[in-house]
This record gives structure tokens, sequence and C-alpha cells, in this order.
């Protein structure tokens, strides 16, 4: 939870990425209660309150997860909007005529948009959504230490420097230090 709180508030697509994983977390665990309190107690070095915090949080992810029917894909609320939220603000960038450097890093990216949506068993990712899927998907392969195409590494450091640079926008945005022109707010 610690962690989450501080990757939202200084780079709000390390916080998707982050909750990806623990959702993924969740769900390798099958929801039960006694393994999530043993992966917590294990795996974090907290004082007894901010380890009951934690805990609570899993388990309160958990249960979103459950209510909004992504026990097997899916996201939970927080996340889907953040997306959401990105996605609208990326559309706004590209009509803004002074980003005219986010609007390269949009297109370099999306080819590699149009393969995760071909590959994606029918499910038409925005592109914002498809950068952080592709994303995901490679770090998944990585940590198992599947072997990763040159391709696939041209599209990651495509989507990475796409979503760093919205990233920094949207803080800008919430910290009141960047502002889209007129015709785009």
């Amino acid at each position: 939870m610690l962690v989450a709180q501080k990757k939202r508030k200084e780079n709000v697509a390390e916080y998707i990425l982050y909750m990806f994983q623990i959702e993924d977390i969740i769900r390798a665990l099958d929801f039960d209660a006694e393994a999530l309190h043993n992966y917590v107690q294990n795996g974090y070095r907290l004082s007894p309150g901010q380890m009951a915090e934690t805990e609570k949080w899993y388990e309160e992810i958990a249960m979103e997860m459950q209510l909004r029917d992504a026990v097997e894909s899916g996201h939970i609320a927080r996340v889907d909007n953040l997306i959401s939220e990105l996605q609208t603000l990326c559309e706004k960038l590209l009509k803004d005529p002074t980003q005219s450097l986010f609007a390269s890093l949009y297109y370099a990216a999306l080819p590699s948009v149009v393969q995760i949506r071909s590959h994606s068993g029918g499910h038409n990712y925005k592109e914002v959504e498809a950068a952080f899927v592709g994303i995901y998907g490679y770090l998944t392969l990585k940590n198992k230490g599947a072997e990763i195409s040159e391709e696939t590494e041209k599209a990651v450091k495509q989507f990475s420097t796409f979503l760093a640079m919205l990233a920094d926008r949207y803080r800008g945005i919430e910290e009141g230090t960047f502002t889209l022109t007129e015709k785009n707010a």
C-alpha cells in the first residue's frame, strides 16, 4: 500500500503497472484471505500497524476485484478510471499544436498498438491501455525468463517513452504546472 501511494503520487504509469501486478498476485493467491495474510507477512518489513493496514488494503482490492468480476482478468475501478483519464488526456494532447513531441511519440508507438490489438483475442484496446498491456506482458515474460524478440523490445521502448511523457503531462496537470491550450482544456 505504501509503495502504491508513492507510485501514484510520483508516476501514474508506474502506479498502473504496479496495480496490474498486485491484481495478478491476488489472482495467483486465489483470493484466499490466509494466503494474502501470509504473502503480506512474509513479503513486507513494516511496523505492526503498517502491516495490518497493508493486509487490509490487499483484502479490499481482492474484494473490489470480485465485485467487479475481475477474478480472471480486468482491473479495479480506480485503475480503469486512471487509464480512461490518461486516454482522454492523450486525445487532448494530440489536438494541442504545442505538443508535437508527444504526437510523434504517440505515432511511433501506434503500429505496436495495432499489434497488441491483433493479439488481444477480440479486445479492442484503446491506445493507452494497449501500451500498458504491452509493457506488462513484456515484464511478465521477462520475469519468467522467456526470450524476448528485438521487435518486442523496440515496441516496449516506444510504449515506455509514450507513457512516460503522458504520465509527466498528467502529473503536471495535477500539480498545476502544465496546462493545455485553450481549445483543448
